[in-house]
Order: C-alpha cells, then structure tokens, then sequence
C-alpha cells in the first residue's frame, strides 16, 4: 500500500486516525510546478486507508515566496511529503527540519505523482528524491548530474 518510509507517519499520524499521509504537490494547471520556492499554488492530497480514500485541495501560495516561506506553509498544512519538479538546498533542509520530506525531479500531472508516491510506484533514487540527475538533455547545461527537473520545469533524463 505505503512505501516503507511510511510506515512511521502512519503509525505517528499527526493529524488523527483517518488520514495517512498528505502529500503536497507544487501545482500550475493540474501539473508538477518547477520550482518549489516561487509555486503559485500547491495541491493537497489526504490519503486515507487506500488511496482511493483521497481528498485533494488546492492552496494558493501566491503571497509566499522563498524557500523557507513555502516551508513554514507545508508545515501549517502538516505534509508528509513535497513533490516539486526542483528545489534548492535551502527548501530541502528547511522541508527536512520540519520532518516533511523533499521528492524533486519530476514533472507531469500532479494527481499521478502523488498516488504514484504513496503506493511506492514513484521512482526516487537519489537521496533527495527524484530521479537523481540529467544526462545533460534536461537543458541545464550540467552533464555532472545536476537534479534540475529541467530547463522547462520536468525532469527529461529518462525516469
């Protein structure tokens, strides 16, 4: 059902019995946004026992900006969990110190990784998430491994 990280929020859930997880997803237009630090709006699932126990809202972000702005927000909101097609040291640790993790490096409808994350079936192989690095197509310039999630916002090194 959860992938095994889960298991300690499920055991530990801050907000009550019924929920699960929450997952927050930088969303634009029912998609990964590219950047968490400046995401107009973030979409909120609450997942229940299954994931077809799912509720989503959105949450306009457009007052915040910045890193640690985003982060005091996703900690309002009691998140487990940010998808964001990129994000910066500062987002991740500030993200971290607050117990909610950091998964970078995609793109795409923001509704399937989200279900993806929470049933195990989203690909996360480097150790902040996403897909670990480009192979230099992701238009960054880096062929070092950069974990941009792109010159457009989507991770295009074949994840």
């Amino acid at each position: 059902m959860f992938p095994h990280w889960s298991t300690a929020w499920r055991r530990n859930s801050r907000w009550g019995k019924k929920a699960e997880m929450r997952v927050a997803v930088a969303y634009q237009d029912g998609e990964i946004y590219g950047h968490f630090g400046h995401c107009p709006m973030f979409a909120v699932y609450e997942y229940g026992e299954y994931v077809s126990d799912c509720t989503k809202k959105l949450v306009d972000s457009s007052a915040r900006s910045g890193h640690q702005q985003m982060a005091d927000l996703m900690k309002e909101l009691n998140v487990d969990a940010v998808i964001a097609g990129n994000m910066g040291g500062e987002g991740k640790a500030a993200l971290l110190s607050y117990g909610i993790v950091p998964i970078v490096g995609y793109s795409g409808d923001a509704d399937t990784a989200s279900d993806l994350l929470v049933t195990g079936q989203l690909p996360t192989s480097a150790a902040d998430g996403g897909c670990g690095g480009c192979s230099g197509s992701c238009g960054c310039g880096s062929e070092a491994g950069c974990g941009c999630g792109g010159a457009e916002g989507g991770c295009s090194c074949g994840c």
